[in-house]
């Protein structure tokens, strides 16, 4: 195992160049966290990353040099990170799993500290496999059989290995694996074209509405479809309105945590938490601290 880590910002671009290709990386405004270990499984070229970065971006990629001779196949392991390509955003929550285009711009927004598990898939055997039609880049569903046994998978690459080294074999019979399951989950994603801009018009209804969000019936009136469309557009993600208006309140008061002036319960009852505990409970989970920790972890940096 070739295990590269980085505890400081310098260290981290240079261990994510070697690991991962050329990526950009921003500051957070706390103290920076960067760690990655690199894995070859047979040839299976395996990422774990710990971060809190502000932003991760990749640039289109030099196909002179090499660089876009993968996808990324990503596991979110912990933490919140928001993900946005061109038009597209979508978020990944703990146990979701996404397909990223290294040839592709990107940016990685982790909210918090993240931790990621990245599995290289050699872009021509992916793509000769795949039928044209199906997507190549975003969230991967997982509800469906083939997606329980991918994350099944993913989960069992994910753990340490004590064994011996695999063999070019193994590496192989693994990413055909990952990539047979990944195919019935592609192509259910590109039976849905119209998703990305219902949902984007219902995020962007949501984020004018805040603090007082419209119901799932006022949002699919303004939309002209029904509830259940509407609940459908959130679903293909794994996701749903509640997470969603949840995720927005939360962004919206971690914001105004960086305003020492004003008072947490303040806050927490401008965006929508009328239980002061509640709000303690859900910011934690999302940012691994609490609303208090967050600000002076935030104002110290």
């Amino acid at each position: 195992m070739n295990v590269q880590k980085a505890h400081d910002f310098d260290h981290w671009n240079q261990a994510v160049s070697a690991v991962c290709g050329r990526f950009v990386t921003q500051r957070a405004q706390s103290a920076f966290i960067g760690d990655i270990s690199h894995r070859d499984l047979g040839g299976l070229n395996v990422a774990d990353i710990h971060v809190n970065a502000r932003s991760i971006c990749r640039e289109h990629a030099n196909q002179d040099r090499g660089e876009d001779q993968f996808y990324f196949l990503v596991m979110q392991r912990e933490g919140v990170m928001a993900v946005n390509h061109d038009q597209q955003q979508f978020v990944l929550q703990p146990g979701d799993i996404a397909l990223l285009d290294s040839a592709k711009t990107l940016e990685m927004c982790p909210q918090g500290l993240v931790h990621q598990l990245s599995v290289h898939l050699c872009r021509r055997t992916l793509d000769r496999a795949l039928p044209g039609r199906a997507k190549r880049f975003g969230k991967v569903p997982h509800t469906n059989l083939s997606g329980r046994v991918l994350a099944g998978l993913l989960e069992q690459i994910a753990q340490p290995q004590d064994d011996a080294a695999p063999s070019s074999q193994d590496g192989a019979a693994v990413q055909d694996a990952l990539i047979s399951l990944l195919q019935p989950c592609l192509q259910d994603q590109a039976a849905s074209p119209r998703s990305r801009p219902l949902r984007r018009m219902a995020e962007q209804l949501i984020q004018q509405s805040l603090p007082h969000a419209p119901s799932p019936a006022e949002l699919a009136a303004r939309l002209n479809i029904s509830v259940r469309q509407l609940y459908r557009q959130f679903e293909i993600d794994g996701d749903s309105i509640c997470r969603y208006v949840q995720r927005q309140r939360l962004e919206c008061s971690a914001r105004d945590l960086l305003d020492d002036a004003l008072r947490i319960t303040t806050i927490a009852y401008k965006w929508g938490f009328t239980d002061s505990a509640h709000f303690s409970r859900v910011f934690k989970r999302q940012y691994g601290m609490s609303p208090r920790d967050y600000r002076v972890q935030a104002l110290q940096g």
